[in-house]
């Protein structure tokens, strides 16, 4: 058996081991980075579909608002008690009427103010929430 030929054949064996080496961390690098293409991508289709679907239902909420009395029921039941407490004689009934409210069931004042935040808030709402 001839050592020279059979120590000669390492060099190869190492030579094509790290040739195959190199080829895989270089196929992992490239679908790494077809990832990260992919994942961009997505979040710019979502950021899209955000913006497609709020611009939709503020629309659809401007569409339902021209008919409704729900704002400006909000507006007169909130700014009545602020005018009536400048107002001589009426500020005792302003007063009154939130020392009655103080004493409703906690479960009443939850709802009533749930009811005045979804009419008021959602929209400032939905502006800070992001789809993606």
């Amino acid at each position: 058996m001839n050592w020279l030929s059979i120590l000669g054949g390492i060099p190869e064996a190492i030579a094509s081991y790290v040739n195959k080496r190199q080829e895989i961390k270089a196929a992992a690098q490239q679908r790494k980075a077809e990832f990260e293409d992919a994942l961009h991508k997505r979040r710019l289709e979502l950021v899209a579909q955000g913006l497609a679907a709020d611009a939709s239902w503020e629309m659809e909420f401007a569409r339902q608002a021209e008919h409704s009395w729900k704002d400006e029921y909000t507006l007169l039941v909130v700014s009545i008690p602020a005018v009536m407490a400048f107002i001589p004689g009426l500020a005792g009934y302003v007063a009154t009427g939130f020392d009655a409210l103080s004493r409703t069931p906690a479960w009443y004042q939850g709802m009533f103010v749930t009811l005045f935040l979804a009419t008021v808030g959602i929209r400032f709402w939905r502006r800070t929430q992001s789809d993606t």
